[in-house]
This record gives structure tokens, C-alpha cells and sequence, in this order.
């Protein structure tokens, strides 16, 4: 398969690139904007893996990337990178235009790429759209994450018109809501960490690999496998 991973060079995504090019069967494309030695260093450990900088709050980069998708034949496409900071502020001391910025660092190049990946998959009549949101979209979130969480919400509803609208040309559009996981991108304080290991039921916090386990053995499920949603916690936010 083509797999298109969006921020791929550290936490989830780094996991999710390395779990799908241990099938010499994939072929793996993935972003990064920042961490250049990192994305190169593994672009470079596999032969079936390529890396192409990509800036999320830049239209122009965006747009560059989307004209190259016309020339991939794409099969799954996995939105999983995110622009900016998951923790904040309390929603009355945060600032309007953050949530407009998040709309446009996040939403829009998400709704651009999948735009560009369906019109491949919808030519060849085949697809899978694998979509990373959040365990906290189920219920009420953390303190300070209104903006993360909302922009996620976002896109888990734009998830489901996916899952109707391209389900007739055998593409299918799916949600993963993974927990919190011990990544650069969710760092908290050490005694955070201690404090969510201890309130955890099995004691120990999600990691980026046993997410991306779950994804991986999702690309070799039936076409009827469509509009689902996925939590990844331990049974501590329940639908």
C-alpha cells in the first residue's frame, strides 16, 4: 500500500511510520516541519520510507504538497499531525484568533491533503482515511485544552460526511481517540506524570507504539469497516 502519514518525524507519527515500514509491502510518505535531522535520520533507515517538509501554518507549503499528491497514487491516507500545543489557558483568557490560527494551522491543511488523496483513491476506487483525534473529544476535557480539543472535534465530524459521502467509491474514513501518551507534544510536569500513572487503571500511560499497533493492523480490514471511532484508554472514557 501508499500510506501518507502527516507529521511523522517524532511521537505518534514517527511510531506510525516506523509500524508501517516494517511491511516491505508499504510505501510510506511522510511530513515533517521541524525536526529535519530526525525525519531524514529515518527516511534513511528504510528503504520504502520518504520524508517531504511540510509547514501546516504556511498555505503556500501546504499548497506545494497538495499538487505533489497528484502525482501519488495514495491508499491510506493518516492525518495525524497537529500545529502547535495541545495545553493551553482557560477558555476566558484565551484569545479569540487562537482559535481561528488553529483552524487554519490545523483544519484547513487537513481538509486541502484530503481533498487531494480522495481524488486518487476515488479514480482507483479504493481508499482508507485514518484520522488521530483525541480521547478527550468523548467527554469533558483538561482544563486549558478548549482550542485542542475543539479543533479535533472538528474533524471528527468531518470524519463522519467522509465515511458517507466516499464510502460509495470503497474508500472509507475512520477516527482513532488515543489517551494521553508520554510524547514531546503532551509534555507535562513530572508530577503530572506521576499523578496520571497513579489514577491510570493499569498503571502505566498509553505509548505512541501500542497506538500505532492498533492503526497498523487496521490497513488490512474489510472496505466494510467505515465511520467507526477507536478510543485508546483503558476503558477510562467510555461511549
Amino acid at each position: 500500500m501508499n500510506i501518507i502519514i502527516t507529521g511523522g518525524s517524532s511521537g505518534l507519527g514517527k511510531a506510525l511510520v516506523e509500524a508501517c515500514a516494517a511491511s516491505a509491502e508499504h510505501q510510506v510518505l511522510f511530513t515533517y516541519c521541524r525536526h529535519e535531522d530526525e525525519a531524514q535520520a529515518l527516511a534513511g533507515k528504510y528503504a520504502n520510507i520518504r520524508a517531504v517538509q511540510v509547514d501546516f501554518t504556511d498555505e503556500a507549503s501546504v499548497g506545494l504538497f497538495v499538487q505533489r499528491l497528484a502525482d501519488e497514487q495514495v491508499d491510506v491516507l493518516i492525518n495525524n499531525a497537529y500545529a502547535g500545543t495541545a495545553q493551553g489557558v482557560h477558555f476566558h483568557k484565551t484569545a479569540p484568533d487562537d482559535f481561528s490560527k488553529a483552524f487554519h494551522d490545523n483544519v484547513m491543511p487537513v481538509i486541502r491533503i484530503t481533498q487531494a488523496c480522495a481524488q486518487s483513491m476515488r479514480k482507483r476506487k479504493f481508499g482508507k482515511i485514518i484520522n488521530i483525534i483525541t480521547s478527550y473529544v468523548m467527554d469533558v476535557p483538561p482544563t486549558g485544552f478548549s482550542v485542542y480539543t475543539a479543533t479535533k472535534a472538528y474533524i471528527r465530524q468531518l470524519s463522519k460526511s467522509w465515511s458517507k459521502e466516499l464510502g460509495r467509491f470503497n474508500i472509507t474514513s475512520n477516527c482513532i481517540l488515543p489517551d494521553y501518551m508520554q510524547t514531546d507534544f503532551g509534555k507535562v510536569e513530572d508530577f503530572q506524570l506521576e499523578q496520571m500513572k497513579e489514577a491510570h487503571p493499569l498503571k502505566t500511560l498509553l505509548q505512541p507504539e501500542e497506538v500505532a499497533g492498533i492503526i497498523v493492523s487496521l490497513l488490512g480490514a474489510s472496505q466494510q469497516f467505515n465511520g467507526v471511532e477507536i478510543p485508546i484508554n483503558a476503558a477510562q472514557h467510555m461511549m
